[in-house]
C-alpha cells in the first residue's frame, strides 16, 4: 500500500505550480519549486489550504523566521483565489482537482489579473494562460 503524501498549500499556488518554468526569486528557490511541482504532478498529494507559508515558501528570500515578509501581498493573493475557486481555508483537494477547479474558474475565464495582477512573475502566467486556453 503507498502512503499518500500531503501538503499545506496556499490557495494562490495553485496558480503558480501550473504556470511555473524554472523561473524564481533564487536558485534555491528555483530548485526546491521544481522539486515541488514534480511531487505534485508524478503523486497527486493532499493538499490542505493554509493561510500561511507552505511547502513552497520553504525556499523563498521572502521568508523570515518560518513566516512571510510579504504576508499581506500574499494573503490578499489567497483571498481573492479562494473567492474565484469557492473554497475556504482549511479546505482539502488532491492536486489534480485543485489544479483543475483553479484553471476552470480562474485561469480559462480571464481571471488571473484579479488575483495576482500586480505580481512580478504575472508577465509569465499570462503568456502561459493564452496558450491554455487556446488547448481548452
Amino acid at each position: 500500500m503507498t502512503k499518500s503524501l500531503s501538503f499545506k498549500f496556499r490557495p494562490h499556488h495553485s496558480l503558480c505550480v501550473q504556470f511555473f518554468e524554472g523561473k524564481g526569486y533564487s536558485d534555491e528557490f528555483v530548485c526546491g519549486m521544481a522539486k515541488i511541482v514534480s511531487v505534485l504532478e508524478n503523486n497527486n498529494a493532499n493538499l490542505t489550504l493554509t493561510g500561511g507559508c507552505d511547502e513552497i515558501c520553504s525556499s523563498c528570500p521572502n521568508r523570515n523566521n518560518g513566516s512571510c515578509d510579504v504576508t499581506g501581498k500574499a494573503s490578499c493573493y489567497d483571498k481573492r483565489c479562494l473567492d474565484l475557486l469557492g473554497m475556504k481555508i482549511g479546505d482539502t483537494a488532491d492536486w489534480k482537482e485543485l489544479s483543475r477547479i483553479a484553471r476552470e474558474n480562474i485561469i480559462l475565464k480571464d481571471r488571473l489579473s484579479q488575483v495576482c495582477g500586480d505580481c512580478k512573475w504575472s508577465h509569465i502566467c499570462r503568456d502561459k494562460a493564452d496558450k491554455m486556453k487556446s488547448l481548452y
